[in-house]
């Protein structure tokens, strides 16, 4: 058989092997019960790819079991399509998590930090949104839509009043609706952006996703990341 049959061939099993590994199960399970596997999962990385994953399947079945005089392979995969799989098994096997891209230093506020802390802040920093903890409880988001809003309802007020208010004060006039989510550090860019995408569905465009540790966040220091909107144009670079 020609070169780039067993080419192929050694870049589909190369799939399977990948792809088991991903939703965890032994390399020799049936290819088509790691697909199953990997649906059930919701495996976004997998979902991406599942047409062109399918076509290679149909390929590797048809030059399997087609010969020509028990010999020479129905047809000869190209080098483009080789190198194609190879691509699609690379983009799976690295895919992107919320660690590889996003952990950084976040900058928190607590319930009792005045209003001119706050307005300090995001006069020398570039972002909008601060999660905010009552000591190591995690309570909300802080925007700088909230900070307008109350300092709208207080215009009656003296400066020096205005000054000394509290986050606990401004998260009151904030939206009842939540703006952020919690994720795992393990969490895939596909996930951050269908997560965005349905959120700005939903019309909630200020949405960010805190990134735990573990699963939740217990304590201040569990706080280990941030994705906000702002974010979007890196996950989709990254996909």
């Amino acid at each position: 058989m020609g070169s780039n049959y067993q080419r192929f061939m050694h870049a589909f099993n190369e799939l399977h092997n990948v792809i088991a590994k991903k939703v965890n199960r032994d390399p020799d399970t049936n290819f088509g019960e790691l697909m199953g596997a990997a649906a059930k999962k919701r495996d976004k990385v997998i979902e991406k790819y599942v047409d062109e994953i399918d076509f290679y399947r149909e390929l590797r079945n048809l030059l399997t079991h087609n010969t020509i005089n028990g010999d020479e392979a129905a047809a000869e995969p190209s080098d483009s399509l080789i190198n194609e799989i190879e691509k699609v098994t690379d983009k799976i096997r690295y895919s992107k998590q919320a660690k590889d891209l996003f952990l950084k230093r976040v900058r928190t506020f607590d319930v009792n930090d005045p209003l001119g802390k706050v307005l300090d802040v995001i006069n020398h920093v570039r972002y909008t949104q601060f999660p905010v903890f009552d000591g190591d409880k995690l309570v909300g988001i802080l925007s700088s839509i909230g900070v307008t809003k109350y300092l709208a309802k207080a215009m009656d007020k003296d400066i020096h009043a205005i000054k000394k208010a509290t986050v606990r004060q401004i998260l009151q006039v904030e939206d009842e609706q939540e703006f952020y989510e919690v994720i795992s550090a393990e969490t895939s860019v596909f996930d951050i952006e269908e997560i965005f995408s349905e959120r700005i569905r939903e019309g909630r465009t200020a949405y960010v996703l805190l990134i735990a540790k573990g699963d939740t966040i217990k304590k201040k220091s569990d706080l280990i990341g941030i994705v906000t909107p702002w974010d979007l144009p890196k996950v989709v670079a990254n996909k």
